[in-house]
């Protein structure tokens, strides 16, 4: 049986400079044809990541390739394969926007300057300026012209909208669907739920230089919150979140009045958890969807409990 060959793989990818870990033991799998979401805040280790896979940075410990070169070993091939839009892009100040976008499109073999100038229309932005006397707002759809007007078969964007109006945005956020739409993968790194919700396939959720989970969108989006509150003593509760179906995560706060407010995590089809839920001596206050966000701030709870697949606390 054939081995497959990720767009990305990286197996106990260690980043440190001296004692600082900035990656720490990742393990992932970007599959083929997809938008791939690394969600988490400032300083999480998503620009670290990306910048590793391109050989930028040196792995401290562990492996990481792009569609199978090593990235230590076989940078060049990397970058062969890859556009890379990064979180500050540089652009010379004395060009014209369109004199970049030409000379850019000639130093990558995926690259033309009419692919480029398409992007740039698409965005609206007037190339006659030169890059000194653009906004910052401009110059990240300069720089987003360079890499999305390249072909290559791997995308990597570390906040792609950042410094853009909302309808610039939504444009940004079509283009990288039609990158997705040609076969060719995505990496998008951002701190912005919306740019995650609306173009994603899958997510990982960085905290601390680690990857935390690693979701597909589809399941997200069968996920639910129940908000409810139970007079119950801290045993009882516990007792009975271990029985609880399709249980994933969980937290409470108490309340003025000695009661516990409870922020239940379900997953999957509803009719299991909500008959079970209905036989419990719960004081419902409402059921709704979750979405990437809540998926977010489950990981970075300090106070959140977990549970294991069968409901069982830690």
């Amino acid at each position: 049986m054939s081995r497959v060959v990720y767009p990305v793989s990286i197996r106990g990818l260690t980043k440190s400079f001296g004692n600082f870990h900035c990656l720490r033991g990742c393990d992932l799998d970007v599959p083929s044809d997809g938008v791939f979401g690394l969600l988490g805040p400032n300083g999480a280790g998503k620009s670290t990541l990306l910048r590793t896979l391109l050989g930028f940075l040196s792995i401290t410990s562990g492996e990481a390739s792009v569609f199978g070169y090593d990235v230590s070993k076989e940078s060049l091939q990397v970058r062969r394969s890859t556009a890379y839009l990064p979180g500050d892009p540089r652009l010379y100040r004395t060009m014209t926007g369109k004199r970049l976008l030409r000379m850019f499109s000639g130093l990558h073999p995926s690259s033309t300057f009419k692919g480029c100038l398409q992007v740039a229309d698409k965005l609206d932005l007037d190339l006659s300026r030169m890059v000194m006397f653009m906004s910052t707002g401009m110059r990240q759809k300069l720089a987003l012209s360079v890499v999305l007007g390249c072909e290559a078969p791997l995308v990597m964007l570390d906040e792609p909208t950042a410094n853009l109006d909302p309808n610039v945005r939504q444009t940004v956020l079509e283009l990288i669907r039609e990158v997705r739409d040609s076969g060719r993968t995505v990496m998008l790194s951002s701190h912005i739920f919306s740019d995650i919700d609306e173009t994603c396939d899958r997510v990982a959720i960085l905290r601390e230089g680690k990857i935390v989970t690693t979701q597909t969108m589809d399941s997200i989006s069968h996920s639910y919150i129940v908000a409810a509150r139970t007079n119950a003593a801290e045993s009882a509760i516990l007792e009975l979140l271990k029985q609880a179906p399709q249980l994933e995560n969980w937290h409470w706060r108490e309340s003025e009045s000695m009661s516990r407010e409870l922020e239940l995590h379900f997953s999957g089809e509803p009719s299991g958890w909500l008959s079970w839920l209905g036989e419990q001596q719960l004081q419902v206050r409402s059921i709704e969807k979750a979405g990437v966000q809540a998926l977010y701030q489950q990981y970075h709870s300090q106070s959140a409990g977990t549970a294991t697949s069968d409901g069982k606390a830690l």
